[in-house]
């Protein structure tokens, strides 16, 4: 799908389904998706998306979490039933957009589900920028906590992710946590589901803006405050961050990005309550 704000236009890429247990997708202490604990409800698995943000204008092209990418995942396949191969570079060919034209790949965290396709196989077996002239951005933070989750053993990262384009000088690294990279694009740390998990808000000011708020709020199922997935590295933060930006968004009357949603991505949030949130979903 694919809508425009000004001068900007924007292409909601679906990268494909993939398979979680609705314990590890939704964890809740209390509030109404406790009912997707209850196993006699429910599916032993849910199906989820992934959404990549294609962003054109102003003579700057830019992909927000370019997902999983092209590279086997066998390990990944089996476990999460990945939907393969992903849709993210047959859907750039078809909208005309050549990797050669990517400017920026902002990278709200490094794991495997939104940075796999920053890397790809090259045609010597080495393992090369898929992007080969962009800029990759991310928080120096996220980086620092990647490589220790790599060394600890963590499979939500792979180092075949990142640090190629490390060793290649493509990565721009945030060290602030509010950074203007360019006049219609602002990154905000958020933390809490990654150490160094940013946000991104798309638009002009004063001019309606957009906000993809990756895994600080991935579907409508973590809208209470409390909820969140059991991937969430620091809880208590996830839930301040979840309440600073989702505020702002519904304020400012955002249209926010549901990056794990495998339909009704996109909508607007409203705060029916203090701390309470609802969503008005957009049409595809």
């Amino acid at each position: 799908m694919h809508f425009e704000l000004g001068s900007l236009r924007f292409d909601l890429i679906s990268d494909g389904l993939f398979e979680l247990r609705p314990e590890t997708f939704v964890k809740v202490t209390k509030g109404r998706n406790a009912e997707l604990l209850d196993k006699t409800k429910f599916r032993p698995r849910i199906k989820v998306g992934f959404n990549s943000l294609l962003i054109r204008g102003e003579g700057q092209t830019v992909l927000i979490d370019p997902g999983t990418g092209d590279k086997e995942r066998i390990a990944e396949r089996r476990s999460y039933n990945l939907d393969w191969p992903r849709n993210l570079l047959p859907a750039l060919r078809e909208l005309g957009v050549r990797r050669e034209q990517i400017d920026f790949v902002v990278l709200t965290h490094l794991h495997w589900d939104h940075a796999g396709a920053c890397t790809t196989v090259g045609p010597g077996g080495q393992i090369e920028a898929t992007f080969p002239k962009a800029r990759y951005v991310l928080q120096q933070r996220e980086l620092d906590g990647a490589r220790a989750g790599v060394a600890s053993g963590d499979d939500g990262y792979a180092a075949d992710d990142f640090e190629p384009l490390a060793q290649a000088g493509k990565l721009d690294l945030i060290s602030r946590d509010d950074h203007e990279l360019l006049p219609w694009l602002t990154l905000h740390w958020s933390g809490g589901h990654s150490p160094g998990h940013l946000v991104a808000r798309i638009g002009f000011p004063g001019e309606q803006k957009l906000m993809y708020l990756s895994d600080v709020l991935p579907t409508t199922a973590q809208l209470p405050l409390e909820s969140g997935m059991s991937y969430d590295q620091n809880p208590a933060e996830l839930t301040e961050a979840k309440r600073k930006f989702m505020t702002l968004a519904a304020r400012e009357r955002d249209i926010v990005v549901l990056v794990h949603a495998p339909r009704n991505r996109i909508g607007f949030l409203s705060e029916t309550t203090p701390g309470t949130f609802r969503l008005e979903h957009l049409s595809p």
